[in-house]
């Protein structure tokens, strides 16, 4: 069994100390590609030693990705559908300025969605109507396209790029198309005060990594029910 800290941090302090050494754009792209490829699925990154995301959801039946534990705010719909939807965010509009996968693919009517922002401070009521009726296939094929498109953008990046924050129109862009509510106004605000280096080490990355533990641990609560019924 992968030891999932032992593997991802190391992947991570590479990344981060790849950025302070103001190492070549091409070894920065590399160590962001390694890692990304493992906390994505083997469909986005086929060359990427093992993955994360498959060992979690390719044999969690409907009910583990839809149940809210009791005392917890979060499924594992949400944890996908949150890191899928700051990722796309982040990636194409803050990074690339581009329009969002969302968007362009018209995922709201392909995973059924209730909901277009990224869930950043909107409670278990919307987390449980999202859990509900999101279309899991679909809902997966939308992060396999955000995970493809992020392996597009990173590549093409160059060191005034990574030093760039984010426009005010870029941030201002997020709140008009809806992609992150007013309640979630902080989440807007940190983006804003890091440059493309930071967004690259947090959402597709840091980020990931720490819900993707939480995602773990939400199945595991599931399976310590089974047992004990």
């Amino acid at each position: 069994m992968v030891n999932i800290a032992r593997t991802l941090n190391p992947l991570h302090k590479n990344l981060r100390e790849a950025f302070k050494s103001h190492a070549d754009p091409q070894v920065i792209t590399a160590h962001f590609l390694k890692l990304h490829g493992i906390l994505h699925s083997a469909i986005v990154a086929p060359e990427a030693p093992w993955s994360y995301e498959d060992d979690l959801l390719n044999d969690l039946d409907e009910e583990g990705f839809r149940r809210i534990p009791k005392n917890r705010e979060h499924s594992v719909v949400w944890v996908v559908w949150h890191l899928s939807r700051i990722e796309d965010v982040v990636m194409n509009i803050l990074v690339a300025d581009r329009d969002q996968v969302f968007e362009t693919g018209n995922w709201q009517a392909k995973t059924c969605s209730p909901i277009k922002h990224t869930c950043n401070g909107t409670g278990r009521a919307v987390t449980a109507s999202l859990s509900k009726a999101i279309d899991l296939a679909a809902l997966r094929d939308y992060r396999y396209a955000v995970g493809r498109a992020t392996r597009e953008i990173v590549p093409t990046l160059t060191w005034e790029d990574f030093k760039r924050k984010p426009e005010p129109a870029q941030l201002q862009r997020v709140l008009d198309e809806g992609a992150v509510l007013p309640v979630g106004m902080s989440t807007i605000d940190y983006w804003g005060r890091r440059d493309v280096a930071g967004l690259l080490l947090m959402p597709p990355a840091r980020r990931a990594i720490i819900h993707w533990n939480e995602a773990r641990e939400l199945i595991s609560r599931k399976e310590s029910v089974r047992r004990i019924s």
